[in-house]
């Protein structure tokens, strides 16, 4: 994109994610009955079957009658033993993760003894003391349960792993985007000594571990850089490291070095990461070489991007995306990006790459290389986005969602598509005029996500990050 370059300006954001623990249910002592409670059923639920309560043993008979007439009254029969008590809950069947089932409570009480028959009144003989009932047999304890068959212990989901197909590739500064990514999420440098690396890697619960960069940064996130985005589909080919070229336009980032990363930031909201790019921080896969494993040309593609609009910044170009190489000729549609942007001019009044409908206005939709197809959404930025921006061959279309809701199908685009598959961040085709990112996690894909779909990585957003607003 052939473009003067110019200032952007610089925020910074965060966020606190929370995790529940599932608690175990306590057997409540059960009902008793003349012939002992039922054996305990076992639910099959969530964290480990819950054993339903053994029933008390029954308590003993009645009195013996009293005597009768002048013969006296004949002995009233001893109180009936109670039945044992329950036998032992089952174990929770099993399933993932849920906790052991309690043992069976102990068998039902003891019968209470019969009441001895009263006196007639012409000298009946006394009726005899009804017997003990026998104390019920203790329940055995319950073997133990590992989780409800289809219920607790869900295990954990990416924005990857609610797509039918999957990701063709995923970045996450926050969280592995797959169940099976296990590895670090990004790196980070110390801004003055390009040797000291540092990899941020995951907690048990799939998010970003916060434990060891403040003494890695001496307690200061501006002393470190973003050094290097993991790929977590095809690790290594398609990691995500700062610019090192010089552009037609500049930046200059030949230098090498941490001269174009991005800043390591922490949002204060959520007590996670983001990267921070402002001119003329950029990056690209490592000698800007194509991406591995990932539909490019006029094949079915789709992005997703989760970030923070940057407020009355005009910029140039796509977010994140396919595009050609840097140093390859602009031709319309050999970019397909993310937009998110404002306005319709820089600040000398030219032209730039995206343009949304009014100098005023926030935009969403696909960067096609200076010829694009954009949605404004108002003249205010959003707080937090989450664009999907896809291709679709078959009616030829480019289908633009915004948190969740289509707001873009334009056919045919207004480029013809046939992108490159270099993947850059924070930059255009070129990588020149870098634009301003804040960005979470993104995602690209081998097909058209359905609305469903769409849905579905929305909700996922949403539920790992419940202290933001979409």
């Amino acid at each position: 994109m052939a473009r003067p370059p110019r200032s952007l300006g610089i925020a910074a954001f965060s966020t606190v994610a929370a995790l529940c623990v599932l608690a175990g249910c306590t057997p409540a002592p059960g009902g008793g009955s003349p012939t002992g409670g039922v054996a305990g059923t076992t639910s099959t639920g969530g964290s480990g079957g819950e054993t339903d309560p053994s029933g008390n043993g029954g308590d003993g008979s009645g009195a013996g009658a009293s005597g009768s007439g002048d013969t006296g009254g004949s002995t009233g029969p001893g109180g009936t033993t109670g039945a044992a008590g329950d036998t032992t809950g089952a174990g929770g069947t099993v399933s993932t993760g849920g906790a052991g089932a309690s043992g069976g409570v102990a068998g039902g009480n003891a019968g209470s003894g019969g009441m001895g028959g009263t006196t007639s009144s012409r000298g009946g003989t006394s009726g005899l003391a009804g017997t003990t009932g026998s104390a019920g047999t203790v329940g055995i304890a319950g073997t133990t349960g590992r989780g409800g068959a289809g219920g607790t212990g869900v295990a954990y989901q990416g924005p990857c792993d609610v797509l039918a197909s999957g990701c063709a590739e995923a970045f996450g500064m926050v969280r592995a985007m797959t169940l099976k990514y296990t590895g670090p999420l990004f790196q980070i440098g110390l801004a003055k000594d390009k040797t000291k690396l540092l990899d941020i890697g995951q907690t048990a619960d799939h998010k970003a571990d916060m434990s060891t960069w403040s003494a890695f940064c001496s307690g200061n996130t501006a002393n470190c850089v973003v050094s290097k985005i993991y790929a977590q589909i095809h690790k290594g080919p398609n990691d995500l490291v700062p610019g090192v070229f010089k552009t037609p336009w500049n930046p200059d980032c030949s230098a090498g070095g941490f001269t174009c990363a991005g800043k390591f930031t922490i949002e204060s909201s959520t007590g996670l990461p983001m990267v921070t790019t402002d001119s003329p921080q950029e990056y690209s896969l490592s000698g800007d070489a194509f991406a591995t494993g990932i539909n490019g040309g006029s094949k079915a593609m789709g992005i997703m991007y989760h970030g923070k609009p940057i407020a009355n910044q005009v910029y140039c170009c796509g977010v994140i995306g396919l595009t050609h190489k840097y140093n390859a000729e602009d031709v319309f549609g050999t970019d397909f990006m993310v937009a998110l942007a404002y306005g319709w001019k820089d600040a000398n009044g030219c032209c730039i790459a995206v343009n949304c409908g009014a100098s005023n206005k926030y935009c969403v939709g696909a960067e096609e290389e200076e010829n694009n197809d954009l949605y404004d959404y108002g003249t205010s930025p959003l707080e937090n986005a989450v664009v999907v921006t896809q291709f679709d061959p078959t009616p030829n279309a480019v289908i633009t969602y915004l948190n969740g809701k289509q707001v873009l199908m334009k056919s045919p685009p207004k480029a013809k598509i046939n992108a490159g598959t270099a993947i850059h961040l924070g930059g255009g085709g070129d990588l020149s005029q870098p634009d301003p990112v804040r960005m979470r996690e993104a995602l690209f894909t081998n097909n058209v996500m359905t609305a469903s779909e769409v849905t579905a990585i929305q909700s996922n957003i949403a539920a790992f990050f419940p202290t933001l607003k979409y």
